[in-house]
């Protein structure tokens, strides 16, 4: 730009440049605005899988631990089977104690309502294989090995996907 007294003279390769130029800048920012708004609901969508996970992890950890004060019953089978319906009622085990029988009804009363109340569409089964020695249940634990799988189905990224069944699975001895 040339400035003579009060003139100024613009040279004709750089008339409308400016423009040019936000007009740049406005497409290049939007862009990057729309990416991050895409890494936004994919970081949302991961983590809310990962909750979901880490709650199906607490809910099998809270029976696996009751299996295990309960070995009795689940020598007995009694922790055995598919998801029941959560219809059971408490026997009262917490105010006046209960069998080793009632306590496993409670606990996998309290699994299924735990995965129904968390997890979208769950499922689940338990199967214990026992171990080759005798077990005695008041002297000692439980010598098999129990499997716990868990189930549930998790939405797609997409609002037409098809949603995907998640699984964790749990081999331990009670």
């Amino acid at each position: 730009m040339l400035i003579i007294g009060s003139k100024r003279y613009v040279p004709a390769s750089q008339a409308g440049a400016t423009l040019i130029e936000v007009l740049v800048t406005v497409v290049v920012t939007s862009i990057g605005l729309l990416g991050m708004a895409g890494l936004m609901a994919v970081s949302t969508k991961v983590n809310h899988d990962a909750y979901l996970s880490t709650q199906a992890n607490f809910i099998a950890q809270s029976l696996i631990e009751s299996m295990h004060i309960n070995a009795s019953a689940v020598a007995d089978g009694r922790y055995d089977g598919t998801d029941t319906d959560d219809s059971g009622s408490d026997p009262g085990c917490r105010a006046h104690g209960c069998s080793p029988t009632e306590r496993a009804e409670y606990d996998r009363m309290r699994f299924d309502t735990a995965l129904r109340t968390t997890l979208p569409n769950p499922t689940a089964s338990v199967k214990c294989t026992a171990g080759n020695s005798p077990v005695v249940p008041s002297a000692a634990p439980y010598d098999g090995t129990c499997r716990l799988e868990v189930d549930w189905s998790e939405r797609a990224l997409s609002a037409g996907g098809d949603s995907t069944i998640q699984s964790l699975v749990w081999i331990f001895q009670p």
